[in-house]
C-alpha cells in the first residue's frame, strides 16, 4: 500500500492517492519504490476506507521484500498530530536506554483509560510515515529526504550520512564482530555503497539484536541512529545502540 505513487515510469511525475481520485480507477501508476516495476491502481475510492494505491492485478505485483508489499508500511496519518512531530525529539527518545524514562512528548489517558499517542514515536511508526510520503514532502518540522536513507533519498547523501537518520538497511555477508559487539549493515538496498556499524556496549543487549538479525538476514533491517564517522575509513559510519526500540524488521 502506498499514499502516493508516480505517473510516468521514470518517476518525476508524483501522485497522491487524494489526487488520484479525480483519475479512471483503472489507470495505473508506478511503484515509489525505484526498483519495483509494479503498477498500482487507486483502492477505495467508495468512501470506506482511506484512499491509497495498491498493486491489485497479478501480472503487475510488487518484486520480493518491496516495502509498498508490506503492511509494515501502512500509516494512518489521521491519527497523529504532525505538527506536534519533531525529528530530533523523537530520535533522542529513541536513543535512551530500555530502563530509562524517556519522554513520551504528547501523549493521553483517555476518559476511557486507554493510551492514545498522537505523536509519532516508535521507529515503525516514523518509519512507515517517512515510506508513505515523497522525499521532498515536509512532515513536522522535516523533509522526509532529511529523515531516511533508502532508495528513494540515496541521492540525498552524496558525501554521506551524519547525524540523526533513519537508515533502511540489510546484511551483507559476515555482519557481526563478538569481541567488539558491533554489528554491521549496509545501505541502501539497490547500492549498498555506505556501511553502518551499530555499537552495542550492553552485551545482553547484543547478543539480542545480533540473534535477531540472524534470524532475518533475508529482510530488511531499519535503524535509528545518531550516525558518526567510523574510524574505518570513507563510508562508514558508526552509532552506539542502548535499546532495542533503535531496531525493528522489516518482515
Amino acid at each position: 500500500m502506498a499514499n502516493y505513487a508516480y505517473r510516468d515510469k521514470e518517476r518525476k511525475h508524483i501522485i497522491l492517492a487524494s489526487e488520484a481520485l479525480k483519475e479512471d480507477r483503472h489507470k495505473s501508476f508506478y511503484c515509489p519504490n525505484p526498483l519495483c516495476n509494479s503498477k498500482l491502481f487507486i483502492c477505495a475510492v467508495d468512501g470506506s476506507r482511506k484512499a491509497h494505491f495498491r498493486a491489485t492485478k497479478s501480472a503487475y505485483k510488487h518484486i520480493a521484500n518491496c516495502p509498498y508489499a508490506n503492511s509494515s508500511v501502512v500509516f494512518a496519518d489521521n491519527k497523529f498530530n504532525q505538527s506536534d512531530f519533531s525529528f530530533e525529539n523523537a530520535m533522542q527518545d529513541l536513543l535512551v536506554a530500555n530502563n530509562s524514562n524517556f519522554s513520551n512528548r504528547d501523549s493521553k489517558i483517555s476518559s476511557y483509560g486507554k493510551h492514545d499517542n498522537h505523536t509519532l514515536s516508535t521507529l515503525k511508526q516514523i518509519y512507515s510515515m517517512c515510506k508513505q510520503f515523497p522525499p521532498n514532502y515536509s512532515y513536522g518540522n522535516e523533509k522526509i529526504g532529511r529523515m531516511i536513507l533508502d532508495d528513494r533519498t540515496a541521492y540525498w547523501y552524496p558525501k554521506g550520512v551524519f547525524g540523526f537518520k533513519i537508515i533502511e538497511s540489510c546484511v551483507k555477508g559476515r555482519f557481526y564482530d563478538n569481541d567488539k559487539n558491533k554489528i554491521y549493515l549496509v545501505a541502501p538496498i539497490a547500492n549498498p555503497n555506505y556501511h553502518f556499524i551499530l555499537s552495542i556496549p550492553d552485551i545482553n543487549l547484543y547478543n539480542k539484536i545480533r540473534n535477531m538479525v540472524f534470524e532475518n538476514k533475508d529482510k530488511f533491517i531499519i535503524v535509528a541512529g545518531d550516525w558518526k564517522p567510523s574510524n574505518l575509513g570513507y563510508g562508514y559510519f558508526e552509532t552506539k545502540i542502548y535499546s532495542d526500540r533503535q531496531i525493528s524488521i522489516l518482515n
